[in-house]
């Protein structure tokens, strides 16, 4: 068995190498944690490079194949004129008018959705029917499949490719195709860091248990009491119905610990400036603070940069279609910090994966480090004690 890179907590799980591997030896396997990593089957191995190639994590600081970037993004406050639209979308909408625009050019979106089971997967469609799967964050590393070879077919066609994905998955996409394409436009998510697959599986099927019903929908950002209040929504075939906000259900109380996330992520090597992407895509957290110029009616608000010519010519295309408010990059970093920062790495991460890998099941690592009524009293204390009494509060719990 052989490795790719040696150290592989660095491992962004983007799949280039397993996808451009001309021996098809390099296998994405899930390790202890739930995340897929390459494992190579030393004896197919024929020593080409081309998996430290196209990594991006090796070629990390090159461009392979972008755009000629800008050296501050064109920076806007949007969303789009379709209430139904915005209403569908996590924030303001932008993604779905940018990928029906290839869409009905006759091209392609690539984006993350969920499989029969709602395990996230990366998948194409070529229709406007389809596109809605495609809409609304998932917080789960999805699974890249065969979509860099898919998209890279498409492309040598000439075909229009929109490619959606976090920081680390467009870096590896355009890292695998090594050159730029006239036709293919990027957009990369700003990512507070992709929680582990085997959680969320273990989070299904504990919900399940509960609720003692297969799932119907799901939607981690449902919109039933404003953008800024949003919920996890998940329907059952039984009929019954679980909607909670992102403090009180237990997954987003621990992805908001940020205690199940790739370990590459705290260090992420694609925020800006170092994104690969034409455009950026973000909730616009707090644009309401800009000098009051951007009224916030509460039904999402999307950032969107361009860091590219091309990607400032497909935001300005939708002009007439949405709003577009442009600001200042700095400001709105100032407002949304995992823009250019990672959040660090909680001392509780280690212990979770132990309990985790020592056979503790979702109910017991919930109790213990996902606990609701623990997270609404720290937000209690918070709100009439003020931070510095929170901070004690998490010396006196150890969290």
């Amino acid at each position: 068995m052989k490795y790719i890179l040696e150290n592989t907590d660095n491992c962004v799980g983007c799949s280039a190498c397993a996808q451009r591997c001309p021996k098809q030896c390099i296998s994405m396997v899930p390790d202890s944690e739930g995340f897929l990593s390459p494992v190579i089957e030393a004896e197919k191995c024929i020593d080409c490079g081309l998996c430290k190639k196209v990594c991006p994590v090796l070629s990390a600081g090159k461009q392979c194949g972008g755009s000629e970037k800008y050296d501050t993004p064109v920076t806007w406050a949007a969303w789009s004129l379709d209430v139904g639209i915005r209403l569908k979308s996590s924030s303001g909408g932008l993604f779905s008018m940018l990928a029906e625009d290839v869409l009905k050019k006759g091209g392609s979106v690539f984006g993350a959705a969920f499989g029969r089971d709602f395990t996230v997967k990366h998948l194409a469609v070529s229709n406007v029917s389809e596109l809605d799967s495609l809409r609304r964050s998932k917080y789960v590393q999805s699974d890249m499949g065969r979509c860099y070879i898919e998209a890279e077919r498409l492309l040598r066609e000439h075909r229009p490719v929109l490619f959606s994905g976090t920081g680390c998955q467009i870096a590896g996409l355009k890292s695998f195709l090594g050159k730029d394409y006239p036709e293919l436009l990027t957009v990369d998510l700003v990512c507070f860091g992709v929680p582990s697959p085997k959680i969320w599986s273990m989070y299904l099927d504990y919900m399940k248990k509960r609720f003692k019903s297969d799932i119907s929908e799901i939607s981690f950002r449902d919109k039933a009491n404003g953008w800024k209040n949003y919920c996890m929504y998940i329907s059952f075939r039984n009929g019954r119905i679980y909607r909670r906000t992102a403090v009180k259900d237990p997954f987003f109380i621990g992805f908001g610990k940020n205690i199940f996330s790739r370990k590459c992520c705290y260090s992420c090597r694609f925020r800006h400036p170092e994104s690969r992407a034409d455009i950026t895509l973000a909730d616009f957290w707090g644009a309401e603070k800009l000098n009051g110029t951007v009224a916030d009616d509460n039904k999402g608000i999307s950032l969107v940069l361009a860091n590219t010519p091309k990607g400032k010519a497909a935001v300005e295309s939708l002009a007439g279609k949405c709003y577009l408010k442009e600001t200042v990059f700095s400001e709105a970093a100032a407002l949304n910090p995992r823009l250019v920062s990672s959040a660090p790495m909680p001392a509780l991460r280690s212990r979770f994966f132990g309990d985790l890998n020592s056979g503790m099941d979702f109910a017991g690592l919930q109790r213990k480090y996902m606990n609701t009524f623990i997270q609404s009293f720290k937000l209690w204390v918070k709100s009439i004690l003020g931070e510095q009494a929170l901070d004690g509060l998490r010396k006196l719990l150890g969290r």
